[in-house]
């Protein structure tokens, strides 16, 4: 699929491959069209074209900016989500050192596992929008064990409560981010902007070659094909190179390792 390839790229790659490919669509292809004697440019055509193409250009980069904006809320959503499971599974830990039973040794050291898991394995799993069994079984084991602990003070019995929430709420952050993981921009709006592409093409065949018309033809699609790609690059918020990174779960795995109370 080309949204799988492309990703494999840095996003300099990604920029160098939509602009060229922008100015070969909008540049070249209209050159070539314009040889032949049936799309060869008149006076008419020329005023036609320029009637038509201020309101292609400003209806493409509307589309182009509400996506834009629409890629990047997305991107901040996943961004939260991490963050929130991060803040929730360091709240769950810190409940477990406290409780102050023999038991917690060992979940607290599966708690570790599980994080740590979510990073290495989980994380490239996320790029197919799924999850990993792995960590799945590990969170599974840590809820049993869980569910398994006796408190035997009213103390304990405050704080298993808190417990249980705070465990309920890890599981729920996890299905939150593994379910927003494959969010992206529908196809059909990449459909449109090639849409719009095709009628600048059109349009650009429509003008009567000059020094002008033929800067334009540089400068249009040098800038459509830098939007194009930074919508691409921020589109789908797990792959690439400015993907969302596991730093608030790294943090949290160094701080679960060295807590002591």
């Amino acid at each position: 699929m080309f949204f799988n390839w492309i990703y494999r790229r840095t996003n300099v790659q990604i920029l160098i491959i939509l602009v060229i490919f922008s100015i070969l669509y909008l540049g070249l292809i209209p050159r070539v069209l314009q040889s032949i004697p049936f799309f060869s440019p008149t006076e008419d055509s020329t005023r036609l074209g320029l009637s038509l193409f201020g309101s292609i250009i400003t209806l493409s980069g509307l589309l182009i900016g509400f996506l834009l904006n629409q890629a990047q809320s997305n991107f901040r959503e996943v961004q939260s989500l991490v963050s929130q499971e991060a803040g929730r599974i360091n709240n769950l830990d810190r409940l477990l050192t406290r409780y102050g039973d023999l038991a917690i040794a060992q979940i607290r050291k599966e708690l570790s596992e599980y994080i740590h898991s979510i990073i290495n394995d989980e994380w490239i799993c996320l790029q197919k929008g799924n999850g990993s069994a792995k960590t799945h079984m590990l969170w599974r084991g840590i809820s049993r064990k869980i569910m398994t602990l006796e408190p035997a003070s009213n103390r304990q019995i405050a704080m298993y409560t808190d417990i249980i929430k705070k465990s309920e709420e890890v599981a729920e952050s996890r299905e939150a981010r593994i379910e927003r993981s494959a969010i992206r921009l529908p196809n059909l709006f990449w459909v449109v902007i090639l849409i719009c592409m095709t009628a600048l093409m059109g349009i650009n065949t429509l003008f009567v070659a000059s020094d002008s018309f033929h800067l334009g033809l540089k400068i249009l699609p040098m800038t459509l094909g830098a939007l194009i790609s930074l919508l691409i690059i921020t589109d789908q918020p797990f792959k690439g190179q400015s993907s969302v990174q596991p730093d608030a779960l790294n943090k949290i795995a160094e701080s679960i390792r060295t807590r002591t109370e």
